[in-house]
């Protein structure tokens, strides 16, 4: 779903805690849509930019695109998470966890 709605290999997400994300400006332009029975995206209704994505299973947390970031971040990538979702195309060189199954956040088998 996350490739689709990207139109990329994988992406890289981050998250932050729900009750610290404000709009500053733009929220009558951001559009919700229901992309599954327990989470949904946001978008940009201007120029399509997906935005945002909450899930009921962790309802703690917004997860936003690193994409849509300018400058820079406070840290470096620490798991593939849904990594047995990705792209067969993909090929990743790095030794971070690669997590998946069920929850796309369990450990996987060794490579």
């Amino acid at each position: 779903m996350c490739r689709r709605n990207h139109g990329a290999g994988y992406v890289t997400w981050f998250a932050v805690p729900r009750e610290a994300l404000t709009l500053e400006r733009g929220g009558g332009d951001l559009v919700r849509f229901a992309s599954s029975e327990h989470g949904s995206r946001s978008f940009c209704r201007r120029c399509g930019t997906s935005l945002f994505c909450e899930n009921a299973l962790h309802p703690e947390r917004t997860d936003i695109p690193l994409g849509t970031v300018d400058g820079p971040i406070d840290r470096a990538p620490q798991a593939h998470a849904f990594f047995d979702c990705r792209a067969d195309w993909v090929e990743i060189g790095d030794d971070l966890p690669r997590l998946g199954g069920k929850t796309g956040f369990e450990p996987l088998k060794e490579r």
